[in-house]
């Protein structure tokens, strides 16, 4: 008995402020199109675009996957959970997840701060490591932090957009401004 093959999961990193919807639009409906299930932040910005494109696709076989940043609710805090061993209730972030998140996953890892130690965990984690390619868009220090993470989880990573907003990106990944290379690179991931 053969199994179905799982469609490949793509997650679209970048900024959660600026859309950046002549990248964003056309790739989310491009992986729609090819099959593939998308995984975002869940946010706004580069999340919402590129979620709604996809979830514009009719009869699409993937879905939109949104980590979804969450807060302590409940009256308890962190410490006393950690003492005690009883879990908190978590709820989402206002703000998310965006209308066209149709998964949403409730993570308690928190958000990537900028100052944060290098090796900090963070919900950053579960996006690169629960994508079988990454495709970053221009973005600010949590993108970067993704980036990181895909290299040095060896997870397959290109940078969509032109080169000036990748300029502290590693100088071995692949940069393009192309949706048929940036589609050609995910269709080769195993």
């Amino acid at each position: 008995m053969t199994l179905p093959l799982r469609p490949k999961t793509i997650g679209v990193m970048g900024s959660g402020k600026q859309p950046w919807p002549e990248l964003a639009v056309p790739l989310g409906r491009a992986l729609a199109l090819a099959g593939f299930h998308l995984l975002t932040g869940g946010g706004q910005g580069v999340m919402t675009s590129v979620s709604e494109a996809f979830c514009a696709v009719p009869q699409r076989i993937g879905r939109s996957i949104g980590i979804v940043p969450t807060e302590a609710v409940g009256g308890t805090d962190d410490a006393d959970d950690v003492q005690t061993g009883v879990p908190g209730t978590f709820r989402a972030v206002p703000g998310y997840p965006n209308p066209f998140v149709e998964v949403p996953i409730l993570s308690p890892l928190p958000r990537h701060l900028p100052d944060a130690p290098p090796g900090t965990l963070s919900r950053n984690h579960i996006n690169v490591l629960s994508s079988d390619a990454i495709v970053a868009l221009p973005g600010n220090h949590g993108t970067r932090n993704e980036v990181g993470l895909a290299v040095h989880y060896g997870k397959p990573v290109i940078l969509f957009g032109e080169s000036e907003h990748f300029a502290d990106m590693p100088a071995s990944l692949v940069r393009t401004v192309s949706l048929d290379t940036v589609m050609d690179f995910v269709r080769t991931v195993r």
